[in-house]
């Protein structure tokens, strides 16, 4: 039988190497769209207005390309919010002279209103890639709003390599079974005055998600979390980040089922703590035993049909990262308990029901943690100190316990109308920075930790270490079609590169098989967006030989070979 699966293999490989790679999905096309002047007309006009004379999209798979030319083509406003139900691919495109992606900015229109949303979507497929999106005015004041806000079921957002500026819910589900993959981005300065506001991905009441994952991702001071689902997510992915500073509960999604949390690091995070009178009531998302990085509760609407799941079939993985609170804000939890009558709880890495979760196997036989430490990464001083300073003044100003609190203050508001946030007291230049690449840098000198991953690598966002990234994107061009090119260098020893092509946004593998037809290593599985891409093959535990490696998409796949000589 062996036998016979090898001789099929090879007959395989035969053929496919004898015709060319091809695709059969629609190629898309490209629209280049030029930065725009102050007086328009605006980029969110052209892509609504590319339809035929009977309202049809032009091409569902179109995309939009932000072609930058020179020193001023680096802002593109938006005067209205785009309403969809079609597939929308926006793709930036590097300035050649200052280095930046497109800057895509709210509009001031004469009648002084901005738009809240960026894209309103009923349906289809939202892919935006290399852009530098920001909530703010050219005139400085604050929006907020959404990057995208989803009205309708079973929606799929892609965002990578953007940078997300003072955005106040990036991604907010009113449709159920959405899909978010958010990969390469780095997410800035989300905060306002209320110290709860910003969520990075938040799910109104009932709504389930299908699938959230969040790769090789930074989060630089977040007012609040980086998700918030009330009832639930199908599956969750949290691997390779580093999620710098946040004043409130990080992973308000108790309901979790089927999770991976590794390879992160967890620095000041929910430095705001709870007080206890507060949590004893159940609030802040009921962590009644104050805030943890990881926070599970038991099963509530999920027990239930259609759903009917139990305690014993939920899965979550939990290991290889490290958590940390600086001095500086200990010491204000300190401060307060040693004088306070209603004393606060300080954060966790798990509040105790969690641990107990984690800990009780026969009722929760799926539920595993290993490797997560207290451990201090070694972030640069320079950016380390005044940032958390900023951090603890701003969670002393909005203080504790609401029932000592008058008027119209909220427990989780700030206590009067002076002028702060989460980042006043840090250097001007990460405040208002717009620009790429970001002024801060969190790569961190804790040499244990560059190769604690679960694959060896560091922990945290690879993007502070690029020679560790698998796979490397450039946004040069948008690939009419599937490609796979020819390993280099070949033979090779022990790396060798892989270039290939992928013209749409698409769920990808790309795995490499011995001559027996055995898989040895996967490369890339998931979806990815439309671009050139790179991936590193590291074959020093294989010995020589012949080797080949496979790209499908679909109804695409394409075989090429490759030797490698030790």
């Amino acid at each position: 039988m062996k036998a016979s699966l090898t001789i099929l293999f090879f007959v395989a490989v035969a053929v496919i190497l004898a015709i060319p790679s091809q695709s059969f999905a629609q190629a898309p096309d490209t629209v280049v769209i030029p930065a725009n002047p102050i007086s328009g007309p605006y980029f969110n006009e052209v892509i609504m207005g590319d339809t035929t004379a009977t309202g049809q999209r032009n091409n569902p798979n179109r995309v939009y390309v932000l072609q930058q030319t020179g020193s001023t083509d680096t802002v593109y406003f938006y005067n209205a919010t785009m309403i969809t139900n079609f597939n929308v691919n926006i793709v930036g495109k590097i300035n050649p002279t200052t280095g930046m992606p497109p800057v895509v900015a709210p509009y001031i229109n004469p009648d002084n209103s901005v738009p809240s949303q960026f894209i309103r979507a009923g349906g289809g497929k939202i892919t935006l890639k290399y852009l530098y999106l920001i909530a703010t005015r050219i005139d400085s004041i604050y929006v907020g709003g959404f990057t995208v806000y989803t009205n309708g079921d079973s929606v799929t957002v892609n965002l990578d390599h953007c940078v997300l500026e003072q955005v106040d819910k990036p991604i907010e589900w009113h449709g159920n079974g959405n899909k978010l993959f958010v990969t390469n981005c780095e997410f800035r300065n989300m905060n306002n005055q209320f110290w709860q506001g910003n969520q990075v991905m938040w799910a109104i009441g009932g709504v389930t998600v299908d699938t959230v994952i969040f790769d090789n991702n930074t989060f630089f001071l977040l007012s609040r979390s980086i998700i918030g689902s009330p009832k639930g997510i199908g599956y969750f992915r949290l691997n390779h980040n580093t999620i710098y500073l946040t004043a409130s509960g990080l992973l308000l999604a108790t309901q979790l089922t089927n999770a991976e949390i590794t390879n992160n690091i967890f620095y000041g995070i929910s430095a705001h703590a709870i007080d206890s009178l507060n949590a004893s009531k159940g609030g802040a998302n009921n962590a009644h035993e104050g805030f943890g990085v990881i926070m599970l509760d038991t099963l509530t609407s999920l027990l239930n049909p259609p759903y009917n799941f139990k305690e014993s079939d939920r899965n979550v993985i939990v290991k290889n990262n490290v958590y940390f609170w600086p001095k500086a804000i200990t010491d204000v939890w300190k401060a307060y308990n040693d004088t306070a009558s209603v004393k606060i709880i300080p954060s966790l890495w798990m509040n105790p029901q969690t641990a107990l979760m984690f800990n009780d196997k026969t009722k929760w036989p799926g539920l595993t943690a290993a490797n997560n430490d207290s451990t201090d990464p070694g972030f640069d001083p320079v950016l380390t100190g005044p940032a958390v300073d900023s951090l603890a003044k701003f969670i002393k100003l909005i203080g504790w316990v609401s029932l000592k609190n008058s008027g119209n203050f909220r427990w989780w508001q700030k206590r009067n109308n002076t002028p702060f946030d989460v980042v006043t007291q840090v250097p001007k230049n990460w405040k208002d920075w717009i620009g790429y690449p970001v002024p801060e840098n969190l790569a961190y000198s804790n040499t244990t930790l560059q190769s604690a991953g679960t694959d060896g690598k560091p922990l945290g966002d690879l993007n502070w270490f690029p020679k560790y990234l698998a796979v490397d994107e450039t946004p040069d061009l948008i690939p009419t079609r599937f490609e796979l090119s020819q390993n280099y260098p070949n033979p090779f020893n022990p790396t060798t590169q892989i270039n290939y092509s992928v013209p749409q946004s698409s769920f990808i593998t790309l795995k490499v098989y011995n001559v027996l037809g055995q898989e040895v290593a996967t490369l890339y599985s998931g979806v990815q967006t439309a671009g050139k891409h790179v991936a590193t093959f590291d074959a020093s535990k294989y010995s020589s030989g012949v080797y080949f490696y496979r790209l499908q998409s679909g109804n695409f796949m394409s075989v090429k070979k490759m030797m490698l000589l030790k």
